[in-house]
């Protein structure tokens, strides 16, 4: 009770001074990981929630699959052709290799630990959140080819990650639990071929419907606000029904959605938009409330190294090698490199896990995947309107603020 009680007033407080906090970079998710740090402090905490419960698991669950399904439905056809090779390399290249990337620094930090348990960080960490720096990604002064390129592969691969946290992270409970790996991932990959099924069906069956009723005008914009945020849940809980994967299934209703309907408005999403913002506060509240006991009890400097060289080297390199051919300026190259903000799906992807690890496992993953995106929250956030506005174009060598 006292978590809503204050999850609300905070909200309430950050809408009087969310223009003036924007001018110095300080975000919704700053701000609201802020309060929760602050209110979960000290002996007697304002704030306590139950991560354990059956009720968050699902919650936390559905959030995601909705997260998922909005990032989808803004990738059109028309978006992919302007982008360009740019994001199909992100997606198709360094999205795997990023992946590696990560693994193989957790065996060289953590050889102890296990490698279903460093895989899964990989994977939660490689999906990119390009929100944590919206100013950077909508501001005109940067090249329309690059901004639509990191909303692109943000957009795609968070929903193309979480298969592989899925895979792993059933791998690493089995092994917490002396299970077969194999059977595990055997039944895995069956909820996820359901959740694939499920997805295509009810994305593509309701955007037909829809679209049909829009052009006959026989629906309304307001009805059809609350129709697709109906849709990413039917997929999510279809999906549950039927013993697959709802997390998956909402991302691929997402995709269907806009195949089917290449010319749905944007305004017929915001519904979906405004309740993904709503829960995407909460998790940011949850996430500042978790800090002090999972960060506090096992930082050492393997973690903070391992997170400080997630977002540079890790990204960097594999976009780097994405690019190789394609004769960018080396500024463009960085900015792509930079612009992979770990954010609310490797939040989520944590959370998950952790409600079903136990021990060590889960303390590592909790702390790694937390201080990751704990630092690329401040460090996206504040660099944005610095990077804005100190950006030259290479091709005139003139600084974009003094560009008509």
């Amino acid at each position: 009770m006292y978590g809503l009680i204050s999850l609300a007033i905070v909200l309430i407080a950050w809408a009087t001074v969310s223009a003036r906090a924007a001018r110095y970079s300080v975000t919704v998710p700053v701000a609201l990981l802020l309060a929760g740090l602050l209110l979960a402090v000290g002996d007697e905490p304002a704030v306590r929630l139950d991560l354990a419960s059956p009720a968050m698991q699902h919650l936390l669950q559905a959030t995601l699959a909705l997260v998922l399904f909005t990032d989808a439905t803004e990738i059109s056809l028309r978006r992919l052709r302007e982008a360009g090779h740019l994001p199909l390399r992100l997606i198709l290249i360094a999205l795997p290799l990023t992946v590696a990337a990560g693994f193989l620094l957790g065996v060289a930090l953590f050889p102890l630990a296990g490698a279903w348990v460093l895989a899964l960080v990989a994977a939660a960490l490689a999906a990119t959140d390009s929100s944590l720096a919206a100013v950077l990604v909508h501001d005109r002064r940067i090249p329309h080819d690059l901004r639509t390129a990191v909303t692109v592969e943000s957009g795609l691969n968070d929903g193309l990650a979480a298969p592989l946290v899925l895979a792993f992270l059933a791998a690493a409970v089995a092994a917490d639990h002396d299970r077969q790996a194999g059977q595990v991932l055997v039944q895995t990959v069956r909820e996820i071929a359901f959740a694939l099924v499920v997805g295509v069906l009810v994305g593509g069956a309701a955007a037909r419907v829809l679209r049909a009723a829009r052009k006959r005008g026989w629906s309304t914009a307001r009805a059809e606000r609350l129709a697709y945020l109906a849709i990413a849940l039917l997929a999510f809980e279809a999906a549950h029904a039927v013993h697959g994967n709802g997390i998956v299934a909402g991302f691929v209703a997402g995709m269907a959605v806009r195949a089917v309907d290449q010319d749905l408005p944007e305004a017929h999403l915001q519904t979906a938009h405004d309740v993904v913002g709503l829960l995407a506060a909460g998790v940011w509240f949850l996430f500042g409330s978790l800090i002090p006991q999972v960060i506090g009890d096992v930082l050492d400097w393997r973690i903070v190294l391992y997170a400080v060289l997630s977002l540079t080297l890790v990204r960097m390199l594999p976009v780097a090698a994405s690019l190789i051919g394609l004769r960018r300026f080396k500024r463009e190259v960085l900015l792509l490199s930079w612009l992979g903000p770990r954010g609310l799906p490797s939040v989520i992807f944590a959370l998950i896990a952790l409600q079903q690890l136990t021990g060590a496992a889960a303390a590592l993953v909790a702390a790694l995947v937390m201080a990751t995106v704990l630092l690329s929250v401040l460090a996206h956030g504040l660099s944005a309107v610095p990077i804005a506005e100190r950006w030259t174009d290479p091709r005139t060598r003139v600084p974009a603020s003094e560009r008509n």
